[in-house]
């Protein structure tokens, strides 16, 4: 039986120290030394919890992916879990560290600051969620199989529809997340995605999922998706 071990240690190291490379502000040394303390302030509040469940998978259909007995995904983009025999279901969190943080610096009003608080959580959550594709792609290359690209609800072709089926399989709770209305989670700084496994699924970078977005050509973030997504 595949497993998919989590090594909390691993998944905390350095979250915001790597999310800040990410984050553009001024070259000046004064805001490089400030963001760098910053992220270490971060680093202190983070505290990610992450769950991960497998569950049976189907495809059914082109756009159907029939998961256990009772639900199914459906949208667009579920082609790209053709050959998938499992479906890992993914919650996690950053805790509440950086929205108390920069609820602070607003309160002081320092709003760059919160602003800046904010922008480190966006891409810390971000690179949480690489760091569970990691694990799940290795386990499942230890146990014979291959992992693909991750979908997120909300994502072209996976609507947030999809955030309530999800938590039903998954286990939110254990990651310290909350689905509300509307397929929002709390704490902000958190995640949901699935990831199909199988001997038959292939790979795709996140890229690609951006490109099939009617947006795509007028988004702002095209160009800063291309540095981080693999």
């Amino acid at each position: 039986m595949m497993e998919i071990p989590l090594d909390p240690g691993r998944l905390e190291s350095g979250l915001a120290r790597r999310a800040t490379i990410a984050v553009p502000t001024s070259g000046r040394p004064a805001v490089r030394r400030r963001l760098s303390a910053l992220a270490d302030d971060l680093d202190r509040a983070i505290r990610p919890r992450a769950t991960i469940r497998l569950v049976p998978a189907t495809m059914v259909g082109r756009d159907t992916l029939r998961l256990g007995d009772a639900d199914s995904l459906e949208g667009t983009s579920v082609h790209r879990f053709a050959g998938a025999d499992r479906l890992a279901v993914v919650f996690a969190s950053l805790g509440d560290g950086i929205a108390e943080r920069a609820a602070r610096s607003a309160e002081r009003g320092e709003m760059v600051e919160a602003a800046l608080f904010d922008q480190i959580g966006s891409r810390a959550v971000w690179q949480l969620g690489q760091r569970l594709l990691a694990a799940i792609r290795l386990a499942a290359h230890r146990a014979g199989s291959r992992a693909g690209g991750p979908l997120f609800p909300g994502d072209p072709g996976l609507p947030l529809a999809a955030q309530p089926i999800l938590a039903r399989l998954g286990d939110p709770g254990g990651a310290g997340v909350e689905v509300c209305g509307g397929g929002l989670l709390m704490p902000l700084k958190s995640l949901s995605m699935v990831v199909a496994i199988g001997p038959g699924v292939r790979r795709w970078a996140r890229i690609a999922n951006c490109r099939e977005c009617r947006f795509h050509d007028r988004c702002r973030k095209p160009a800063e998706t291309r540095k981080v997504c693999r």
